[in-house]
């Protein structure tokens, strides 16, 4: 119960009274027996009222349906106060880390820990985007929307317009440094890739915060829920980009074999349909980021970008390209263990054109 409690916090007078007090029994301390049943159901209530009383005791008072003044019982005002206190130190500036890391039940010091990443990405001036804007794929109801706007004689090819749509129930969205989601992104994507995590996964999250040459590629489902994502770092004087793996959700991981990213799925069952529009989002993803790139960097464009597959969840769809025999490089404090320590495959790789003896290009 006291392990989120910040060592400086300072004895409230009130709160220990409000502890003491005893109902005729000296034995029973009925407000203690109060807050260690609500911890079963709201954990970390203890530590939240105990930081915060004065507080917690103001939700006692309201005005009932005709405007009189109103006593709760302390378990409700505590309750009211739990829901809508879920942390300690929520200010402006990181609610939406409070909003997106309560809804997964993460724990005061996951919630302190992401504040103090954001606050040193602030002050390092790290860049929320390696080029500077923002690369994100409108959503179906977003395409919708605008073909509404469309006259007839614009949709020439229906066919083409579908497939698209259909295709959109996966958009991709390179993920804003500043976005909550990245300190615990392998809740979503099922990986150790958290600030949480015991394993290399937690520096591959610090980098991603912290470095201003790596960044998380997302895919979201129609829902707008993160369910896959790959994070890409990029060497911009060489030009080329590493990708760890390609995560994914366990809702599309299902049926997968022992060995991770194979699945006994058939080719046109639903799941593997899935599983190939996700990795068409993440294609487009790559896409809109040379484009960029190659337009801000014209003299060093990209030339390259591979992927590794220790425990890459879409191996079938990255097989389809050829094999990196160079293994590019990635620094070793990122720790890309699935990049660095297995094949690499081939993503993107820039072609040369070549002129002939006439001059033309070919």
């Amino acid at each position: 119960m006291f392990y989120n409690i910040p060592l400086k916090t300072k004895p409230n007078q009130g709160f220990l009274k409000f502890l003491s007090m005893q109902n005729g029994d000296k034995n029973n301390l009925p407000n203690v027996e109060l807050l260690l049943n609500m911890e079963k159901d709201y954990p970390g209530i203890f530590a939240k009222v105990m930081c915060d009383y004065d507080r917690a005791k103001s939700y006692r008072k309201i005005l009932d349906e005709n405007g009189k003044p109103k006593k709760l019982s302390w378990e409700e005002a505590f309750r009211r106060y739990s829901l809508n206190h879920k942390y300690l130190g929520v200010t402006d500036e990181n609610k939406d880390i409070a909003k997106i890391f309560s809804a997964v039940g993460m724990t005061q010091n996951s919630f302190d820990y992401a504040t103090m990443l954001r606050k040193e990405m602030k002050e390092k001036n790290i860049p929320e985007h390696i080029l500077g804007k923002e690369l994100k794929e409108e959503s179906i109801l977003e395409s919708i929307e605008k073909i509404k706007n469309r006259t007839k004689d614009e949709l020439i090819n229906a066919k083409e317009m579908i497939e698209e749509l259909y295709e959109k129930q996966f958009t991709y969205e390179w993920l804003n440094k500043n976005d909550p989601s990245n300190s615990i992104i392998g809740i979503f994507c099922n990986c150790c890739a958290s600030i949480i995590s015991n394993c290399y996964g937690k520096n591959i999250v610090i980098a991603s915060i912290l470095a201003q040459d790596v960044q998380n590629l997302v895919v979201r489902n129609l829902k707008g829920d993160i369910v896959s994502k790959g994070t890409v770092y990029v060497n911009k004087d060489a030009g080329y980009a590493v990708i760890n793996d390609f995560e994914l959700n366990e809702e599309y991981r299902k049926n997968e074999c022992d060995f991770p990213g194979r699945y006994r799925d058939k080719k046109e069952s639903n799941e593997e349909k899935e599983r190939e529009m996700i990795f068409k989002a993440f294609q487009r993803g790559l896409k809109a980021f040379i484009q960029e790139y190659d337009k801000q960097n014209p003299n060093k464009p990209m030339k390259k970008i591979t992927i590794g597959m220790g425990f890459n969840r879409l191996k079938k769809q990255v097989e389809r390209f050829k094999k990196e025999t160079l293994n590019l490089t990635v620094p070793r404090g990122y720790n890309f263990k699935d990049a660095m320590s297995s094949e690499q495959f081939i993503l993107y790789e820039r072609v040369q054109k070549e002129k002939d003896d006439g001059g033309f290009e070919r």
